[in-house]
């Protein structure tokens, strides 16, 4: 629990050169969230000074905790073997990404018209009975 916590204060960064893009993604989206959440305070007047207060609070202590968490040793690793892994992912070319959409919307279409085609007969079926 002290390893915990001595990593909590700590300003090292852990394995800083491996997985930048990720872990810089994930602490923008994680500051994101509670640079939002500090915003929302801050513009609720109903609270007065203390949402004020709050806010800084909430968006200095947020933004330490995203750093914190993509330094964290288990994250940092897991956030580096994502992105290790999504290298290895063979990605679509811009024709084959376009092909397969069209497929997609196609089979989405007849399958709104088979379910627009039961809806109508199961109303006519239970017309019967009402």
């Amino acid at each position: 629990m002290t390893s915990f916590f001595a990593n909590l204060v700590s300003t090292n960064l852990y394995k800083g050169s491996q997985g930048r893009i990720t872990r810089r993604s994930t602490f923008i989206g994680l500051a994101l969230v509670f640079l939002l959440g500090a915003y929302c305070l801050w513009r609720d007047q109903a609270l007065g000074a203390a949402s004020n207060i709050s806010a800084v609070v909430i968006m200095i202590l947020g933004v330490w905790c995203s750093f914190r968490t993509i330094n964290f040793p288990a994250f940092a690793d897991f956030l580096v073997s994502v992105e290790a892994e999504m290298a290895k992912v063979s990605w679509p070319s811009k024709r084959e990404l376009f092909a397969n959409t069209k497929v997609v919307l196609i089979f989405m279409l007849l399958f709104i018209l088979l379910i627009f085609a039961y809806d109508i007969v199961f109303r006519m079926i239970f017309g019967l009975f009402t």
